[in-house]
């Protein structure tokens, strides 16, 4: 599936409009603001909020164990940049648990904004 299939379907699956979150996500890709990662039908968008932070956000049409494995190679990817800090808040609970048992620490926000963070 083509990355906007995936968000838009997960938008679908949520009972959410997905007209204009993807016209915002596109804008922001053109403008360099965003970028998005890719393993088969998982996608990860990074916002880009501030210097060497993102924001995340995840969007599949996989099973858990898929996610799984698309969540290893999307922590390799960014542990290979110069980001130092990720946020997030739209993050189910057990993905958290995956993220920690992938080696990433993940803990409370020191931005209001989100609901959790994790240093690269």
């Amino acid at each position: 599936m083509k990355a906007s299939q995936i968000i838009k379907a997960d938008y679908e699956r949520l009972g959410k409009d997905p007209v204009k979150p993807l016209a915002a996500l596109t804008k922001l890709i053109q403008s360099k603001g965003a970028i998005l990662l890719q393993e088969g039908d998982t996608v990860l968008v990074l916002i880009n909020i501030g210097e060497k932070a993102v924001e995340l956000h995840i969007f599949t049409q996989e099973s858990p164990i898929r996610v799984a494995k698309a969540m290893i190679q999307f922590i390799k990817k960014i542990r290979n940049t110069d980001l130092e800090t990720v946020y997030g808040s739209d993050v189910q609970e057990q993905t958290l648990d995956l993220l920690s048992k992938l080696d990433v620490e993940v803990m409370p926000s020191d931005n209001p904004k989100y609901k959790w963070m994790a240093k690269v």
